[in-house]
């Protein structure tokens, strides 16, 4: 669950950092090549024979297709929910390239290519150091942001 979190709070430094008010997209995004990839519970739950590996779905090509896909559900601009959900996405995944995976790494560029990859930074359970300082990170930047609004209207209030 903190792997989880992390990857909504780094969204969120995103989304304040680029000043995107649709954070929901973003989070979806972020979230849903972990959602693809646990298809297997739904089999698991109701006892059915696992016939598929769903971990192909926790690939960056097979995620922003699922993305694209999903966008088009959404009322919102098409254009702008397919670049958010994207956004998320890629995310995702330069965050999880980060930890240290117990298989080699992951699988970035497949279906073309079978090579794994990994920066071999963070192991798994260490999520929680990563959950904890990207909170204090999102948390400066929207006192920062806070801070230079009611500057500004203090200033033209001035005038």
């Amino acid at each position: 669950m903190p792997d989880w979190m992390s990857h909504i709070i780094i969204v969120l430094i995103f989304s304040e950092v680029f000043n995107i008010r649709k954070k929901s997209l973003l989070v979806f995004g972020s979230l849903l090549p972990d959602f693809l990839s646990k298809l297997h519970l739904f089999f698991f739950y109701f006892g059915l024979n696992d016939f598929l590996s769903f971990g192909f779905f926790h690939t960056p090509v097979v995620s922003i297709l699922v993305g694209v896909i999903v966008a088009s559900l959404f009322k919102y601009n098409r254009v702008k929910t397919t670049v958010f959900i994207i956004f998320g996405v890629i995310s995702h995944f330069l965050a999880d390239l980060t930890m240290k995976h117990f298989h080699s790494g992951m699988l970035i560029y497949f279906p073309f290519s079978f090579k794994v990859y990994t920066f071999n930074l963070i192991w798994p359970e260490q999520s929680i150091y990563v959950l904890i300082v990207s909170f204090i990170v999102y948390v400066i930047i929207r006192i920062v942001k806070k801070i230079n609004l009611e500057n500004r209207g203090l200033f033209n209030l001035l005038k």
